[in-house]
């Protein structure tokens, strides 16, 4: 089993990246090893692999591969590594406000991040990859799913279920502008070159929403 030196261990992200590791027995302080940066904005130090959020600042010191993560959403709700419409969403379910409007994205759950991370860890990696997910989803789109799942949640917990908090409603397809998803041809390619069938997230967003939902209705 590999090793690696994750230094900056207090983000969200950071710890879901240890976690995963550790729990296939990877020691993460090796300080003799791959040194690994998960870098929400702050200063850090120069590093062999450097994993941030997308954004305009570019990583100020020193590294071999940079692991550039779009549109990613962590179910405990923090937002510092991607966007935050999904949590905004809840909150305002929760208080039963409107919801507003927000941009198409292209979700990918913390979990298929880290999953594939620990596997491609373990090889030497050079270069730039952007990690993100495959299909663009509108707002509109994303709001529908999530208003669905609140609803049977609220009437599971007042026993108010009925027939049609059952029906599960597949998102209209809608001619709409999206924005040009990053390319993940060369992350698909490393993926391959790690003996995976390549970059194909598996958790469903549906499945990523109610984990959203059940965070926030238990805080």
């Amino acid at each position: 089993m590999y090793s690696v030196n994750i230094i900056n261990r207090k983000s969200a992200f950071a710890s879901h990246l240890i976690d995963r590791l550790e729990r296939i027995g990877v020691d993460t302080t090796d300080s003799q090893s791959t040194s690994i940066v998960c870098w929400p904005g702050d200063k850090t130090p120069a590093c062999d692999i450097i994993i941030r959020p997308d954004g305009p600042s570019a990583y100020p010191n020193d590294f071999y591969c940079e692991l550039v993560i779009s549109d990613l959403f962590i179910p405990d709700g923090d937002t510092s590594w991607g966007p935050s419409e999904i949590d905004d969403c809840i909150t305002k379910l929760i208080s039963e406000e409107e919801l507003g409007a927000g941009s198409p994205r292209y979700w990918v759950h913390v979990r298929d991040v880290v999953d594939v991370l620990s596997t491609i860890l373990s090889k030497r990696l050079e270069g730039s990859y952007n990690i993100v997910g495959r299909r663009c989803w509108l707002h509109e789109e994303m709001v529908e799913e999530l208003s669905n799942l609140f609803k049977r949640v609220k009437a599971a917990e007042t026993k108010t279920f009925q027939l049609e908090n059952l029906k599960i409603s597949e998102p209209k397809v809608v001619a709409k502008e999206v924005p040009e998803r990053p390319d993940i041809g060369p992350f698909h390619e490393l993926c391959v070159e790690a003996d995976l069938s390549g970059w194909y997230p598996l958790v469903p967003f549906r499945v990523g929403l109610m984990e959203c939902i059940a965070h926030r209705l238990l805080e």
